[in-house]
Parts: C-alpha cells; structure tokens; sequence
C-alpha cells in the first residue's frame, strides 16, 4: 500500500494528497455496493431506529391484545376498578416529587448565584419531561430545552448546564445507593447485572470529570490539552464558582427523596389493586425498571419499563393481573400525568404569548395641564426673562 505522509506535501499540493489519500481507503470493486448499502442502512437507522422501536412495541401490545384478551379484560378490570383513595394519593405523591426536582434544582441554581422561583422551575421541568417522552433519545434535547429556558429568566447558559449536570450525577448516585442492596438481595440477571455495572460505570466517568472541573486546584496537564478553545472557556466560567462536595448535601437529599417516592408510588400501585405486600417487594421491581429506563432511555423508556417491572412484581409473588396493573399505574403517575401537565402548560404559555401580544398598547394616562390665560413670568440664571404659559 502506498503511504502518503501530508507533512512532506506543499501548500499548493495539499488538496491533491489529502484526494490521494482518501482514494486509497474508498472501497473498490463488488466491495462498493455493499458500503455504499451499509452506509445508507445506517443513516436510515439512526434517523428511524427509535420510530421503528415504538412502532415493535405497540405491535407487541395489539399483539398481546389479541391473543390474550382474557388476560386484557383482567387487567382492565383490576384498574377501573382500583381503590381511589390511593389512586389520589399517587397523583399527590407526583406533586410532591415534582416540588421536589424543582427544589434540588432551585438550591443548586441558588449555589450558583441564581434565584428562580419553585412554581417557574416546576414549568422548566415540566418542559423538560414532554421533550424526553417525544424525543427519540430525549436526554440532550431536555437539558436544551432547560439551558434555554432559564437563559430567559437570567441564567447564565453555562451555569444552567452545570445545574443540571450536578442534578443528573447526584440523582443517578442515589439511585445506586437503591441498586446495590437490591443486587445482594435478590438473585440478578444478567441483563440486570450488566446495566448495573454501565450505570456505575457512567456515574464514575461524569462524577471524575465534574470532580476535575470544580476541585480547588488547578486540573491536570493532560486533560486541559484535550479540551478544544470553547471547552477551555466553558471551564473556566464553571470554576468561578465555589462548588465543594458537601454543599451538595441538600440537592442530594431532595433527589434521594425523589427516589424513595418513586418506590413509594409503586407500593401506593399495588394497594391500589388491592395487593398488600411489604414495601421490599416495590423497592426491588422499582429498580429493576429504572435499570431498564437507564439502558435504553428511548422515548423515556416506553414498552421497556412496563415490561420488566411486571415481570419482576410477578416473579416476588404478584398476580400477574395485579402486577401489569400496578406497573401501568405507576407509570401513569410517573411519566403520563407530568406530560399531560407539561402539555397543557407549554399550550397555555404559548397562547398566552400569542394573544397577549395582539392586545393594543395600554394608552398613558394624561394629567390635566392648568390654563391660564396670564403670562407668568419665569427667571432663568442667565437673567434672560422669558414667558410662560
């Protein structure tokens, strides 16, 4: 093969030996059909892979619909006919979750220098859960939708993403915290087992990176020299701020607290159905569906999440009417009832904007102006007498 060193070539040979040197790498005879279609297949993939993932899951739901229509008409009666007094109590256990997200993003905004309202953070958040569920992979496109909503209340873009990225590290490190424990009580699957070690794997890697960024002295050599211009600039706007491990002590418990709540909701489920079970059983099925939402995060974990959170209440002992319609209570309080308030918040904001900006322009009021009809003299300090009126 035929090597092509670029720093021997001219200036004015440059555009010809980098040609030169991509001829060499392009595919040639019966191999160019089968790149030319793998690329393509690709480029399709990634554009509808996560549109072609929901449409297999509800596939799989008409599917089970079908041929189990026993089973559906069980499950139907068991949550039509669920206990309202908990069915209550879990829509106001997702309020005081989400009093809760916003709280530990109010103190961590607040550490920053940033003072926003709980109400205007329960809308950014809100926000944020209507673009994860409709977004294919909705974690990037959220933590947009919430740099862009606090830079319009004065939030600095780059302490906005520091915010969440604290949010996100502290929230996946109590989650462990419930995880570990489950692994040693109950006997893991391997599916469970490796998504376990990608979670811990991925707190480690954002918490040394976060932990580089804000300790007091200065980072390494070797991790400033692979951080581009902006990288270097987004630095140093985040270590002027002083963020130690301990004062993380609150944003950590509100978001320990979410969790809990979280196994709370399930638990409030299952009685809902009529299931009396010790709060053990809720804590174990709760964290393997998180596990799940955590290893495949499309469309917030649709299809994924219900499955096997009832796979796991049915094998700790629950009815498997019982346990889908717990699952789907859950996740109801969970994820569909913060997107319909995200919905209906984002429609309300935006026709209070749109007819708000057609209302005319309030008139100022006018003072009534004395007339007289003398001329009054008036005394500048240059001794030049002028009238007025």
């Amino acid at each position: 093969m035929v090597e092509v060193d670029l720093r021997e070539a001219e200036p004015d040979d440059l555009p010809n030996t980098i040609s030169r040197r991509e001829n060499l790498h392009r595919p040639k005879g019966w191999l160019r059909p089968i790149n030319s279609f793998a690329r393509q297949l690709a480029s399709r993939f990634r554009r509808h892979g996560a549109y072609l993932w929901l449409l297999f899951i509800l596939g799989l739901a008409v599917y089970f619909g079908l041929n189990q229509k026993v089973e559906i008409f069980s499950i139907w009666d068991t949550i039509f006919g669920a206990d309202r007094r908990w069915l209550l109590a879990l829509i106001g256990l997702e309020v005081v979750i989400l009093i809760l997200v916003a709280g530990a993003y109010r103190s961590l905004l607040g550490k920053l220098g940033h003072h926003i309202k709980i109400d205007t953070l329960v809308g950014v958040h809100l926000k944020r859960v209507v673009v994860g569920t409709i977004t294919p992979v909705g974690g990037p496109a959220s933590m947009l939708v919430f740099v862009h909503a606090l830079r319009n209340r004065g939030v600095r873009p780059v302490d906005a993403l520091l915010a969440v990225s604290i949010k996100s590290v502290i929230g996946n490190i109590a989650f462990l915290i419930l995880l570990l424990p489950v692994l040693f009580v109950q006997e893991p699957s391997p599916l469970l087992i490796s998504g376990a070690a990608g979670l811990v794997l991925l707190v480690a890697i954002m918490a040394a990176i976060l932990g580089l960024a804000l300790r007091s002295t200065k980072p390494p050599q070797w991790f400033l020299s692979r951080l581009p211009r902006k990288g270097l600039k987004l630095l140093a706007q985040v270590r002027l701020h002083d963020i130690s491990v301990p004062r993380l002590a609150g944003p950590f418990a509100l978001m320990m607290a979410t969790k809990l709540a979280g196994v709370l909701m399930l638990f409030f489920s299952l009685r809902a159905v009529g299931h009396n079970t010790d709060i053990a059983v809720p804590l174990i099925a709760y964290v393997v569906g998180m596990v799940f939402l955590l290893v495949a995060p499309v469309f917030n974990g649709i299809g994924f999440v219900e499955v096997s959170m009832a796979v796991a209440l049915q094998q700790l002992g629950v009815p498997p009417a019982a346990a889908i319609g717990a699952t789907l209570l859950t996740r109801a309080g969970e994820l569909w009832l913060p997107l319909a308030a995200g919905i209906a918040f984002q429609a309300f904001e935006t026709l209070s904007s749109r007819f708000g900006s057609r209302l005319p322009a309030a008139i100022p009021a006018l003072r009534p102006v004395p007339v007289t009809n003398k001329l009054t003299p008036s005394f500048k300090t240059n001794g030049i007498r002028t009238p007025t009126i």
